[in-house]
């Protein structure tokens, strides 16, 4: 499981983080104003829009793991893994314990991170889909032992999030946004080399298709 793009681009945005940073002037009040209420919102966003695109690959890859797992054969055709791919994604769509199904075939549980993974993350990713205002689901709140009595700010303006989010995960409070994607990226890199390696001996080797050079056949 290689990660290094998620790296790069929390590279690339804590760059964009410093420039602006360095933009900010103690003695004018609309510089600070720009950074409060637009360039850290900003920032903030772009590595919690980065999460929620993380947690979809760590998906990906259960899911992928899953399919191989699924026949208990040393190996299967492409098109057994495929259809075994779509079993899965249903199983985890339709049935409100599919996770914990998924879960127990491949003892995610028994593997770090993935609490944070699917408690914290999920939940993340459903808090941008559902709420039109971006701030945290109950649910969200609760995973990070918030008090969810409290009103909190949208996702990328709360510092009471962020600082659950930090803590949650081992990092002091005042990390900031880049430092948190960054540690996630981590923990989801161990867990599914953690997953992969509990699996080893059950993972199907998928049989690849005969590569066809007729163009109708290529990828456009």
């Amino acid at each position: 499981m290689e990660f290094g793009s998620f790296k790069e681009m929390i590279s690339v945005i804590r760059s964009e983080q410093q420039r602006r940073a360095s933009l900010l002037n103690d003695q004018d009040p609309s510089a600070i104003d720009q950074w409060m209420y637009e360039d850290r919102p900003f920032v903030n966003e772009l590595c919690l829009i980065l999460l929620v695109a993380l947690w979809h690959q760590v998906e990906r890859e259960v899911v992928g793991l899953a399919a191989r797992a699924w026949d208990d054969t040393a190996k299967i055709s492409r098109q057994q893994y495929e259809g075994n791919r779509e079993k899965v994604q249903d199983i985890l769509r339709s049935e409100k314990k599919g996770w914990k199904a998924i879960g127990a075939k491949l003892e995610l549980q028994s593997c770090d991170g993935y609490g944070p993974l699917k408690d914290v993350l999920r939940l993340l990713a459903n808090s941008y889909k559902h709420d039109p205002s971006t701030r945290a689901v109950q649910k969200l709140l609760k995973n990070l032992s918030l008090d969810t009595t409290l009103k909190y700010a949208s996702l990328p303006e709360s510092d009471g999030v962020r600082e659950g989010f930090a803590t949650l995960i081992g990092l002091g409070k005042d990390a900031d946004y880049c430092d948190i994607a960054e540690k996630f990226v981590d923990i989801a890199n161990i867990f599914l080399v953690c997953v992969a390696e509990k699996n080893r001996t059950r993972l199907s080797q998928v049989i690849p298709n005969r590569v066809s050079f007729l163009p109708k056949d290529f990828l456009h």
